[in-house]
């Protein structure tokens, strides 16, 4: 495999459908694949936290994208070593969190691999894939990439199931 890199956003506290958390459920996908690949690790940090609580998560989210904010994270990854990089987040009300977006406006995505996994509560992918393609025209997006319910991504079956997309994905 070439050089890769996860690169990943996930909530802890309280989230819909599963209670409150300390690891969050895109993480959880995260670092399985960071062990099945090897891959290097980049997680992104918001500078200023969500909140825990799911409500006023919710309210700063939906303020983020009303304002198309990019959000400040904390530490940095030069990306040029990688030749492919998986990219993780929850759908946020159909979108990816707006911190995700910060991380790809300030990185050059050309000629890179861009393979998108996600956790949702009933979005699927909510067409953040193609949006993907689009905010990296230059990035190879892999179609199709890999979506679970946070719930599911909580259990042996669903760690299973994207071992099973990891072998079929063959890079």
């Amino acid at each position: 495999m070439s050089k890769a890199l996860v690169v990943y956003f996930s909530h802890t506290g309280e989230n819909y459908n599963v209670g409150t958390i300390e690891t969050g459920n895109t993480e959880l996908l995260a670092k399985e694949i960071i062990r099945q690949t090897g891959a290097d690790e980049f997680r992104i940090v918001p500078k200023k936290a969500y909140p825990e609580d799911y409500q006023e998560a919710v309210e700063v989210a939906t303020e983020e994208r009303s304002q198309d904010a990019r959000p400040e994270y904390n530490g940095e990854i030069d990306i040029k070593d990688y030749d492919t990089i998986f990219l993780g987040y929850p759908i946020w009300w159909g979108d990816l969190p707006m911190v995700v977006y910060s991380f790809l406006d300030n990185h050059d995505f050309s000629g890179k691999t861009v393979i998108p996994f996600n956790t949702h509560e009933g979005s699927g992918n909510a067409g953040t894939y193609e949006d993907l393609k689009a905010e990296l025209p230059n990035a190879n997006i892999i179609g199709g990439g890999f979506n679970m319910t946070g719930m599911r991504a909580r259990t042996e079956e669903g760690i299973a199931e994207l071992g099973k997309w990891l072998e079929n994905i063959k890079l």
